[in-house]
């Protein structure tokens, strides 16, 4: 009896899925649309006395639908494909049969798909072979301007050999960012399909929603459906789909009774979020406030959440300080409200966290302190990791330092409007970022950098 992989067969498969089934990445597509002509026409690179490009390394987060535009690529280009997925990654021999068979079916397109892929070898968590892969995309042969077109897709391009993205490989790299609002605003408008009250304001919905991936917004759309259906309700509303979002981002509500002493951890969480969101109004105004919630999850007891539309290429030093006031500023409210300093507690773990991070990144990596200057430590730390420590160390304090006893001044000035926020927030347990405004106006004067940093 033959083993299965002995009998298994190698054919060739048609792509049906088109662009137009791509939802958003109108740029992405554009551009795989002009690669494309190139594939199906090599010889128009012939003048600048180049070889055609045999692949193209399509990357982005998960669930942004680099699958589809792989597929929609073959489709357009007309030609049969075949794709490599999987435990098939690290099979040598498979690839090279794939390349094999792609070729006697040349114009032909082989797909790897998630080829930053990591599998256990021997006991030791390993990469696929990108040597072997590099070597077949070279080995293919051009026949009469006919051959095999790679296209792979990864999350992260920072995982992939430099031996494949060296020239006469994957020669086009494609960032495929997270979904637009085009993309989303579609997965939103395929759930109001299904009974709803029709005062869902889809704009905001579509704010919610940012940074969630296309399985993320089909799943949004079952849950919706289920919740209605177990609440004995007919429709889906505003509120349902909000929460069901925040499902998907934070976790579920945790259960009243599983909280020690729920009043009171409401409560500080209350002044805790508060302080963040309107600190963050007034120090980060650039930054959109979506809603501030003090309701109990899986995965923490309150948060402020953002709205990520704009991508931010560059952070200045200002906004970075500010950025750590801002984290500082939780703990702060709640040791003012109790009255003392033993009003510490583990709560703000994450929030530290993310402010010593912050610092040192500033100090060591950026380059943007006053005293060390244009320094990044990453240069130097393989070879001596202690250069600079000290000094690193000292800066790093000052920093903390200097944030906090900002962060102090702010929620001091600022109190009374986070006590109202905070008795609001406890009242109804989540309040939206448009109401901020009602309570602090426009920030009337910009906060500047202590001159020590």
């Amino acid at each position: 009896m033959k083993k299965e992989e002995d009998t298994e067969r190698i054919v060739p498969k048609t792509s049906t899925v088109t662009f137009d089934d791509v939802i958003g990445h109108k740029q992405v597509k554009e551009r795989l649309k002009a690669i494309v002509k190139i594939f199906t026409n090599p010889k128009i690179v012939d003048d600048f006395k180049i070889s055609p490009p045999k692949g193209m390394l399509i990357y982005g987060p998960e669930s942004v639908g680099k699958g589809m535009l792989a597929r929609a690529f073959a489709n357009a280009a007309d030609v049969p494909y075949f794709e490599i997925t999987g435990s098939k990654l690290f099979d040598a021999a498979y690839i090279k049969s794939v390349y094999q068979e792609a070729i006697k079916h040349a114009p032909s397109i082989v797909i790897l798909k998630d080829i930053d892929i990591k599998g256990l070898y021997h006991g030791t968590i390993t990469n696929i072979s990108f040597a072997d892969v590099a070597k077949e995309i070279e080995d293919v042969p051009i026949t009469e301007g006919k051959y095999v077109f790679t296209v792979a897709t990864a999350v992260e391009i920072e995982e992939i050999d430099p031996v494949l993205l060296s020239p006469g490989k994957l020669d086009f790299l494609i960032e495929v960012s997270r979904l637009d609002p085009e993309a989303r605003r579609f997965f939103i408008e395929k759930i109001l399909q299904k009974p709803n009250d029709g005062k869902i304001d889809v704009q905001r919905i579509v704010r919610y929603i940012t940074g969630l991936g296309a399985a993320d917004l089909e799943r949004l759309g079952r849950m919706a459906a289920l919740a209605v259906i177990e609440q004995g309700k007919k429709v889906i509303t505003e509120d349902i789909l909000i929460e069901q979002i925040n499902i998907i981002k934070y976790g579920h509500k945790i259960e009243s009774q599983m909280i020690r002493n729920l009043e009171q951890e409401m409560q500080m969480t209350a002044y805790h979020e508060a302080a963040h969101a309107i600190l963050s109004y007034i120090l980060l105004p650039n930054v959109k406030i979506e809603q501030i919630t003090i309701s109990p999850r899986s995965k923490m007891l309150g948060f402020v959440s953002y709205n990520n539309e704009e991508q931010i290429a560059s952070v200045t030093k200002e906004e970075i300080f500010h950025d750590i006031c801002v984290l500082h500023a939780g703990q702060i409210a709640k040791m003012k409200k109790a009255g003392k300093r033993s009003a510490i507690d583990t709560g703000a773990v994450d929030d530290l966290y993310q402010a010593s991070f912050q610092a040192y990144n500033a100090i060591a990596i950026l380059g943007m302190d006053k005293e060390l200057g244009f320094i990044n430590l990453s240069a130097v730390s393989q070879t001596d990791p202690y250069f600079l420590s000290e000094a690193v160390e000292k800066r790093f304090l000052h920093w903390i330092e200097a944030a906090q006893k900002s962060s102090e001044k702010l929620v001091d000035e600022f109190w009374p409007q986070i006590d109202r926020l905070a008795k609001l927030l406890i009242e109804k347990e989540v309040v939206e970022g448009d109401e901020l405004p009602k309570l602090l106006g426009k920030p009337k004067k910009r906060h500047l950098l202590p001159r020590t940093l």
